[in-house]
């Protein structure tokens, strides 16, 4: 049986019955689930140049009866998710809290310090910066691994592995390691592998190949040209060629930016809604 915790990200505006569908999923599986109800704070306060060119910090004259009264709403939701659960004897308990920016981040990552996997509500993509600041602050601040599209408790029969011999990719596949092993396969998937200098040279996908196996998975290494497609595409495509349920993959991001902001593959894997995806860095 499956035990551990589970960090849940959801919206103010998620339903009843999508938490209680969790909760049921996470009871079956011996698991605790951690509900963690975000909403961004009202619109800060912005600087303006005086006349005199000093710089001066504006502020709406609304913006502290907003703060006010979204905190009260935040803090309303919170109490009705925790009675909603208690009511239905879930292995459960709710955190709010409110933020922007890296503060935003920092605050998601950790929720998910003592969690085995955190998973996002499909309401959050209704706020696309929510959405996006969490998920950085998950992958990047946090060790556990994110999955979208989905919860972590379903059966997942055949996962697809997204290879390239890299650092994240390694750590996806080893925070997906239950998942491949409760699979009945596991398609380790190379994209444009490069060629072989040598004939000692091993096949790319061999050596994660060996380790599952090793675990006692059914793994199948394919090695797919993109055909000039972009790499999200191919992902996609060839995880419903073969039927997978999952895709594992490694999470990028651009770190030499002021803003941090996600690598093309991991953005447009996070913005696509058709197949669910547990990511690692």
């Amino acid at each position: 049986m499956q035990h551990g915790t589970s960090t849940y990200f959801l919206g103010v505006d998620t339903d009843d019955a999508q938490i209680l569908k969790c909760a049921e999923s996470a009871r079956i599986k011996n698991s605790h689930l951690i509900c963690v109800l975000t909403t961004a704070l009202p619109n800060l306060p912005y600087l303006k140049y005086e006349s005199n060119r000093f710089v001066k910090a504006g502020l709406p004259s609304n913006w502290l009866d907003s703060l006010k009264e979204k905190d009260a709403a935040l803090k309303s939701r919170a109490a009705k998710i925790e009675a909603l659960l208690v009511r239905h004897g879930a292995s459960a308990n709710v955190i709010a809290f409110m933020g922007s920016g890296t503060d935003l981040q920092h605050l998601a990552a950790q929720q998910a310090y003592c969690s085995d996997v955190a998973f996002l509500d499909a309401e959050l993509r209704k706020d696309p910066d929510v959405f996006h600041k969490i998920a950085y602050g998950l992958l990047f601040h946090s060790p556990v691994a994110l999955m979208v599209n989905g919860d972590p408790f379903a059966q997942r029969d055949c996962v697809f592995l997204a290879w390239n011999d890299s650092l994240p990719a390694s750590r996806a596949a080893h925070l997906a390691l239950p998942y491949f092993l409760a699979a009945k396969e596991v398609v380790v998937g190379c994209f444009d592998p490069p060629l072989r200098a040598d004939a000692e040279d091993q096949e790319p996908g061999t050596s994660v190949a060996a380790w599952l196996n090793h675990h006692g998975c059914n793994v199948v290494v394919s090695r797919l040209p993109s055909g000039g497609l972009s790499i999200e595409h191919c992902i996609q495509e060839s995880a419903k060629e073969v039927g997978a349920d999952l895709v594992a993959m490694g999470a990028y991001g651009h770190s030499y930016l002021r803003e941090s902001v996600f690598g093309g593959t991991t953005q447009a894997m996070l913005e696509q809604t058709s197949v669910p995806v547990l990511f690692g860095h």
